[in-house]
């Protein structure tokens, strides 16, 4: 079997449940010959990831960035970004700061909902990484306002319920020329979930790379229908799990989506000739 590589994958140090050492393990286990860490607005679980694999696998430097466009916030991710790159560690130093903002904004929402929270149990739960939803929805489960992490999604939390506080300030042009400045290649994650096909010249031309063409929201038939458009507009392609451990009821798994690793070469031959 040719290697394969997940593109995709979330630590402690975002909205994931597994240590980047537990991440390490379970890609291991599922025999792949490379990772991409992309926690949301810090690449701080790299630096122990790479630590934990021992030469054992690949483990890529990446990032999750939320961009605003039109009118939503759209994921935007980094690839063989340099985690020591100044301009990167500033900028996400800010967005972590903003998310606790606004995390204070929507416990301050649920209020009228009779629900309790303080911002501080919901960083407890996050590590003090990068804080996030998913951290509050913990929280509504624990506090027993919720059963699952899905429903307080669905009541409280999703983009359209009445608790949601947009937070992305950053577009596209900016996320990917941040991306850029630190040596990475960037790519949209997830098309299905939010892009119209008709938004996508606009953020090919903001200057994004490639396509998350595999992922668990995506069908065998969406995948391939992404990779021909790739292939049709000179973009790369990448996909992955998106494997935040358990928090969700439901995986996906890491290594439960993959790419084959030609993808990864085409991928770190597009990354800018000064990095």
């Amino acid at each position: 079997m040719s290697p394969r590589a997940d593109l995709h994958s979330h630590t402690t140090f975002s909205d994931g449940t597994s240590s980047p050492a537990e991440l390490v393990a379970q890609a291991v286990a599922a025999k792949l010959a490379a990772i991409a860490v992309t926690d949301h607005d810090c690449v701080d679980g790299v630096a122990p990831a790479v630590a934990e694999a021992r030469g054992r696998l690949e483990v890529i430097a990446g990032v999750e960035l939320t961009v605003a466009f039109r009118s939503v916030e759209l994921h935007i991710l980094g690839l063989f970004v340099d985690p020591a790159s100044p301009a990167i560690q500033e900028r996400l130093a800010k967005f972590r700061t903003a998310r606790k903002t606004r995390l204070a904004q929507m416990i301050e929402r649920l209020k009228a909902f009779d629900v309790s929270m303080t911002l501080e149990e919901v960083l407890q739960l996050s590590l003090h990484g990068a804080a996030g939803r998913p951290h509050l929805a913990q929280a509504l489960v624990r506090r027993g306002y919720v059963k699952t992490p899905e429903e307080a999604f669905e009541r409280f939390l999703g983009d359209h319920a009445p608790c949601f506080v947009k937070g992305a300030t950053m577009t596209p042009a900016m996320a990917a020329a941040l991306i850029r400045d630190a040596g990475g290649v960037s790519a949209l994650a997830h098309p299905a979930r939010f892009v119209p096909d008709v938004w996508l010249p606009e953020l090919i031309a903001a200057g994004i790379q490639g396509i998350e063409a595999y992922h668990p929201d995506h069908s065998a038939a969406t995948a391939e229908r992404y990779r021909q458009y790739a292939d049709a507009h000179g973009l790369l392609v990448t996909g992955g799990s998106d494997a935040h451990g358990t928090w969700k009821t439901k995986g996906p798994a890491i290594g439960s989506v993959t790419v084959p690793y030609t993808d990864v070469e085409r991928l770190k031959a597009a990354r800018p000739r000064a990095a």
